[in-house]
């Protein structure tokens, strides 16, 4: 017990005062604005203003501490708590309970971004939550983690500028400046800048010199050795030295280790408990997440680290243009990337990759990428993709194959297949990259997993797109069959023998000549993939694919009003972020690159920005609270043609074909079967009285196989107006059947 004693007194129980002090991370989340009422007095609150607080502290959370437990983010959460008796809602009551978490140590253990996963569990309720617990914990004693005689280096030394022992350098940076500054005056250029310009012909060599001295001046020339220890890894350092040794301990075995230990370990082995290591968790990690947002080199590495990762950078890059950051953390034994990483949740780093602001959200944009650019077998050349900032141009080619197959891509040679989730799906972009047929050994040899070539060729045989030339070879439907065998090998032959680039003239010289081909399907087959044809000269690989029309770009339907765009909500969205939109969104609103505008709407304006490497929506978190919509759910972000936005909920499924495919295209119910035909096919621009087939060809030319497959349950219901009767046994036929 005197351990216990020992440890309980040197974290001393403070009751909060301030905004501040129940919530030690609010300065580092609000960041340098509107920081001044975290110093008001909460009792001194009132009721309207205090509720205002909550909200902010409940908004900032889901902004910036999604990573965080709930205990993390309220340390001064009372241990005896009875969660259900708070005053919360009924259905955040039901979702404590539905998921296991009335128990105040369940909860506490639970990251926000868990939460807001949840199953049918809409952000206003999580808000609501995170109010009442905010709340709860603006009036319980909290242990003080702060170290008793807290006198780091980057407090205590004294500028560099200000040691008299320093003074030699700048007085020789000071004469060197004055030399030039005279010349420059001297010869009749005195608002010239005295470094960093050309330098003019017949400069005096004491000029020259002068310039080149302070041209070569460096840190190590400037700052003591002292002061050159403090890199990022240093100033870390420093900063933990501002908390207790034993709350640095905590942080080391739970918020930097590769292998958290639990708070009942942790509470054993201090001896006091688990609830006690929580408080302590949750006030040093906030404590320390203020400290490195407080002006200065460390805020200021944060946000480079921000802006150079843009959305996607290899980690290896990141430190080579921040060395700092490989640099080991002494007080926690861990690279300084690692540490400012677990403190800063404006980005991810993780397996390698670095993004912003979390993995979920760079897959997004990934895959928007991928749509925007696919062609209808889900193939695309690797380097029309802008995907990874790199100092290393020449590296992004590498890298952005490196990325994509951690996202669950498949890479093949110098193109990404993004439709591989069948055999028949795969088999298809093998033979268009191929551009000949292939036996079914020959295509499953080229897939990355291993496949039986039986059940493929059994697959191939059922699929519309694939045509069987030969015994087991298999071709494209849209090849043409013979013709397109014989034309394409020959002049991939030809192309091969003049080295990977040949006279489109000679082609179709040679090919004419020798099989009764026109010229003019020569040239067609010369200009099509795998093929292209530039200033009279046939080589492979396709042109970059030409960005997608809106009535091309899937998940997006055109209503008589306006169009829609199909998302699925993601915790990204309910924390606030911004999320990305395809191309062909920018040619609706008529958005330029590098712009933004607004739409209004019935909650406000809504932004919608090109100022990245693909356009996207602003926050739409507004709409997601007043519906209460959880994530995982699917809405529409609709675009009216009189400029206006809104916000609409996917209707849920009735396992209906016809009603769900009209749900999935943002089209009103119907159970008339023409109606239904004209919804379909208008939502993507084809005519009124286009066939079912046609439909259906369409939606899944354009990647939108969820709602084709609906169409091709629903196709007799379309095209006839009744289902087809249910069978009924019949044991005379069943035995003819039989005997046959």
């Amino acid at each position: 017990m005197a351990q216990a004693m020992t440890y309980e007194t040197a974290f001393d129980d403070v009751s909060p005062r301030t905004w501040a002090d129940a919530f030690p991370w609010l300065a580092g989340a609000v960041g340098g604005s509107g920081v001044d009422w975290l110093k008001d007095s909460i009792q001194d609150t009132d009721p309207i203003t205090h509720e205002a607080r909550l909200a902010t502290i409940s908004a900032l959370a889901m902004e910036r501490l999604t990573r965080w437990t709930i205990g993390q983010i309220f340390p001064g959460l009372p241990p005896d708590i009875n969660l259900l008796h708070l005053d919360l809602p009924m259905r955040a009551r039901n979702a404590l309970a539905k998921f296991g978490r009335a128990d105040l140590n369940t909860l506490t253990a639970t990251t926000l971004e868990e939460m807001l996963d949840w199953s049918q569990v809409g952000v206003g309720t999580v808000d609501a939550i995170l109010r009442a617990l905010a709340d709860v914990s603006t009036y319980t004693a909290t242990p003080t983690v702060s170290a008793p005689f807290s006198i780091t280096r980057l407090g205590a030394a004294k500028s560099s500028l200000e040691r008299p022992a320093r003074a030699g350098w700048i007085d020789a940076v000071l004469e060197d400046l004055t030399k030039i500054a005279v010349w420059y005056r001297t010869v009749g250029s005195p608002d010239k800048p005295l470094i960093g310009c050309p330098v003019p012909s017949g400069t005096p060599d004491e000029i020259l010199k002068a310039r080149q001295r302070l041209e070569a001046l460096t840190a190590g020339d400037v700052l003591s050795e002292q002061d050159l220890e403090l890199d990022v890894a240093g100033l870390f350092d420093d900063a933990l030295a501002r908390l207790d040794p034993r709350a640095v301990d905590v942080l080391r075995a739970r918020l930097f280790a590769d292998e958290p230990a639990t708070l009942d370990q942790l509470g054993k082995g201090h001896d006091v408990t688990r609830e006690r290591i929580r408080q302590i968790e949750g006030k040093a990690r906030g404590t320390l997440l203020s400290v490195i947002s407080e002006q200065g080199p460390l805020a200021m590495v944060a946000t480079s680290a921000r802006d150079l990762i843009g959305t996607i950078r290899p980690l290896d890059d990141l430190i080579e243009l921040i060395p700092a950051l490989g640099k080991e953390v002494k007080r926690v034994g861990q690279p300084a990337w690692r540490v400012l990483d677990r403190l800063d949740d404006a980005y991810e780093i993780e397996d390698g990759w670095c993004v912003v602001p979390t993995m979920t959200a760079a897959r997004s944009i990934t895959q928007a990428q991928l749509d925007e650019r696919t062609d209808n077998y889900g193939v695309i050349r690797l380097d029309e993709l802008d995907l990874i900032n790199s100092s290393r141009p020449e590296r992004r080619p590498d890298l952005t194959a490196s990325w994509l197959v951690h996202c669950g891509y498949v890479i093949h040679g110098e193109f990404v297949l993004t439709r591989t989730s069948s055999v028949s799906d795969y088999a298809a972009a093998i033979l268009l990259l191929e551009g000949s047929p292939l036996s079914s050994q020959e295509i499953v040899d080229r897939f990355v997993w291993e496949r039986n070539a039986r059940s493929l060729a059994n697959a191939l045989s059922s699929d519309s797109r694939f045509e069987r030339v030969d015994r087991d070879r298999w071709a494209l439907k849209e090849w043409g069959l013979e013709a397109y065998t014989g034309i394409r090998s020959i002049i991939r032959e030809l192309v091969a023998r003049e080295g990977g680039r040949a006279r489109l003239d000679k082609v179709v010289e040679y090919i004419t000549a020798r099989y009764s081909v026109s010229a003019n399907s020569v040239i067609s087959y010369a200009a099509a993939a795998p093929f292209t044809t530039k200033d009279g000269v046939v080589q492979l690989g396709a042109e970059r694919t030409a960005r997608k029309t809106p009535r091309e770009t899937r998940r997006l339907f055109r209503r008589p009003d306006g169009w829609v765009y199909r998302v699925r909500i993601t915790t990204d969205h309910l924390r606030g972020s911004g999320s990305v939109a395809p191309m062909a969104i920018a040619k609706i609103v008529n958005l330029s690159e590098g712009k933004a505008i607004q739409l209004k709407s019935r909650l406000g304006p809504q932004t919608i920005a090109w100022t990245g490497i693909q356009p996207s929506f602003g926050t739409i978190r507004r709409f997601l609270i007043e519906e209460d919509v959880a994530a995982g759910s699917e809405a529409f972000l609709v675009i009216r043609d009189d400029s206006t936005f809104d916000f609409e909920q996917v209707r849920k499924s009735t396992n209906d074909p016809v009603s769900d495919a009209l749900s999935l295209i943002g089209a009103m119910p119907t159970s008339d079967a023409k109606e239904a035909r004209v919804s379909l096919a208008t939502a993507i621009g084809l005519p009124e009285d286009a066939p079912v087939a046609s439909i259906i060809g369409d939606y899944r030319a354009r990647g939108d196989d969820d709602v084709a497959d609906l169409i091709f349950a629903a196709r007799e219901f379309l095209e006839t107006g009744h289902t087809r009767a249910e069978h009924t046994h019949d044991a005379d036929i069943d035995e003819i059947l039989d005997l046959l």
